[in-house]
């Protein structure tokens, strides 16, 4: 357990992916609160991260009384740059580059028993986002779910998009959904 706390740090602090934030908008809701829309590679963007005086707070959606919070930071590189980004200053805009290489990972599925959600699918981006995606039954004939995203996350991407869905529902069939 010792060795465990002693190599927290270090783990902390090695960068786990590239965080290429390649594009932002930056407002002011309040004087304390800044809002600002984020692209990463140029291929995914996150609107509606917040910089507090409390720090840098990812986009949640509230349903039934529980807050879901579908975007995680998973790098130091990441909140770094979204941290320097704010820093630049309210109303700064930099404009965009095209889509670079994503790398992406499709982590873990946990089944659901709801009437249409059925299940949460985690997607890792780069080593620096970590998304959730939902599995919903679809009532279109000849496709039995089709992949619900968080409001605030967007492909910019569409090639992207539809080699990462394909690969979350070959995913749910092989789990046996």
């Amino acid at each position: 357990m010792r060795l465990n706390l002693l190599l927290l740090p270090l783990l902390l602090a090695a960068p786990a992916g590239a965080a290429e934030l390649t594009a932002w908008e930056i407002g002011s809701s309040c004087p304390s609160v800044l809002s600002g829309d984020f692209v990463f590679a140029g291929a995914l963007e996150v609107r509606g991260v917040e910089m507090r005086p409390e720090g840098l707070f990812m986009p949640s959606e509230e349903f039934g009384g529980r807050t879901y919070r579908d975007v995680k930071l998973l790098s130091k590189t990441a909140y770094a740059a979204l941290d320097a980004a704010f820093k630049a200053g309210a109303g700064k805009r930099k404009a965009g580059k095209k889509s670079g290489k994503v790398s992406w990972t499709v982590k873990e599925l946990r089944k659901m028993g709801g009437k249409s959600r059925k299940a949460n699918i985690d997607v890792e981006f780069d080593g620096d986002l970590l998304v959730t995606a939902g599995l919903i039954l679809s009532k279109r004939t000849g496709e039995k779910y089709w992949v619900a995203w968080p409001r605030y996350f967007v492909f910019l991407d569409k090639k992207l998009k539809k080699a990462v869905e394909k690969a979350l529902l070959e995913k749910a069939a092989k789990e046996g959904l």
